[in-house]
């Protein structure tokens, strides 16, 4: 099976030097949470072009929304990176475009990535323009331009990371002890300047240990090539290896409930107990 990664072509307007420090910055400043710069290049009428590869991902709302009730500590490896690029931005060591929340995306391993657009550029087609850059791979995908619901409601690329920050951190446990110092630390970020960015990094980062991201991406209509394969089971796996399995699963990911949703295994506990405590003293009642 091959996932193919959409590739955006920006083009610059008549003053290029926009999309000219952004790509030089990217080139320079290669991370693993943002889309890569892969080939710089000129139309044949001069025009400055620049490919980015846009990773294959899900939008980080409609990822919470398969993910459920984030823990604490997931709900620190997502918002970290984040933050992390928003004090580089805010600090003046990277140069970030501008993006909406559909931009900001998280991969089938779970790593959180942003989607941006370089200011001043326009995504075109290649059939556009007479020519294209000289990078072009033949093997790539054809289609080049942005994937449909990119480029909405754009932002200013900082700002954008924070309100993702703050929208995964609305979806934990609400009872949590460190929700109300995150959210103020959020609030204040989104309004303040590079130092209430760090301060909101710092409390993110204490608030718990960060926890892998295990979830189950929606299918992708990206996906082309032989369906997959069910899982192969090791036959020499013990019944109390397959046992553990199953509860890490449900701690680190919550009990299933439903198509896509999950409850946390501490909320989950309390209802049950909850239900238990109700059903006895009914009996005890009625005698």
């Amino acid at each position: 099976m091959q996932v193919v990664t959409e590739r955006i072509r920006w083009a610059a307007p008549d003053d290029e030097r926009s999309l000219l420090s952004w790509a030089a910055d990217r080139a320079s400043a290669v991370s693993r949470h943002l889309a890569p710069v892969v080939a710089v290049g000129r139309s044949t009428d001069g025009r400055l072009l620049v490919d980015v590869d846009r990773p294959s991902g899900t939008a980080v709302c409609a990822a919470l929304d398969t993910l459920g009730t984030p823990t604490t500590g997931v709900a620190v490896t997502l918002t970290v990176p984040l933050l992390q690029l928003a004090v580089a931005e805010r600090s003046g060591a990277l140069q970030l475009g501008t993006a909406g929340l559909d931009d900001v995306l998280v991969d089938d391993a779970g790593a959180v990535l942003l989607c941006d657009r370089p200011p001043g550029a326009a995504a075109v087609q290649v059939d556009d323009l007479a020519g294209g850059c000289p990078a072009d791979d033949p093997a790539a995908p054809t289609h080049v331009g942005l994937p449909a619901g990119a480029g909405s409601s754009q932002l200013d690329g900082a700002h954008v990371l924070l309100l993702a920050a703050r929208v995964v951190w609305e979806r934990t446990d609400g009872r949590d002890p460190v929700r109300p110092t995150v959210d103020a630390a959020l609030a204040a970020a989104l309004e303040g300047d590079v130092d209430a960015v760090r301060t909101a990094l710092s409390v993110v980062s204490g608030a718990a240990a960060p926890r892998p991201v295990r979830w189950d991406p929606p299918p992708s209509d990206l996906l082309v090539g032989i369906p997959t394969a069910r899982p192969v089971v090791d036959p020499a796996r013990t019944g109390s290896a397959i046992v553990l399995d199953a509860l890490r699963d449900l701690v680190e990911r919550g009990v299933p409930l439903g198509a896509g949703r999950r409850v946390p295994l501490r909320r989950a506990l309390v209802g049950a107990a909850v239900a238990i405590g109700t059903a006895t003293s009914l009996v005890f009642a009625l005698g």
